[in-house]
């Protein structure tokens, strides 16, 4: 009996995921020509003095330590990025994350053809002027939102919660039902 019970403990420990309570986000944000953001553990606080890298499809473009709130910050290179940029930050205690921000969002060459077939003729400085204004605006608007969606997309829901509970007493359920069979 204390074979099968150790055996269905080594199952159970064996089949088990990670838990997520723990788990470390990047949240990064681009205005104009710098990139912007920080890590952050889901159950809770923000790593600080934690090593991070700034990667274009070139290689390395920045590097450093997180602040004491876990942010970091740093200014594209005056010829702009190679492709998308993937900020990872590691801990070196077993937590890696990465966020990738898109040429798009950069301001690269991959820019939408939606706005490509809108511009017909050539920018004039003024156009320009107005434009950056409106995508810093709209940038300003949207990093909250952007912020929070990362925020909810981390957190344990009740409903995990309660699936995992009924998971166990009905694996409890199925181990009696199992025993009273055999008597």
């Amino acid at each position: 009996m204390r074979r099968r019970a150790a055996a269905l403990l080594f199952l159970i420990f064996g089949l088990a995921v990670p838990a997520q309570a723990h788990k470390l986000k990047v949240f990064a944000t681009v205005e104009g020509t710098s990139v912007a953001g920080y890590a952050f553990f889901i159950g809770g606080g923000r790593p600080h003095g934690t090593p991070w890298t700034a990667k274009d499809s070139s290689g390395e473009i920045a590097g450093g330590t997180t602040d004491a709130e876990g942010r970091f910050a740093f200014t594209l290179p005056p010829a702009g990025a190679a492709g998308d940029v993937t900020v990872t930050v590691d801990t070196r205690e077993g937590h890696i994350a990465s966020a990738t921000l898109s040429a798009a969002r950069l301001g690269g060459s991959a820019a939408p053809a939606t706005a490509m077939a809108v511009r017909t003729a050539a920018p004039t400085p003024a156009t320009t002027d107005i434009t950056a204004a409106v995508e810093a605006a709209v940038q300003r608007q949207v990093e909250p939102l952007l912020e929070r969606i990362e925020e909810l997309d981390a957190r344990l829901r009740v409903t995990d919660i309660v699936s995992g509970i009924f998971l166990i007493l009905g694996l409890g359920g199925m181990a009696l039902w199992a025993r009273g069979r055999r008597r």
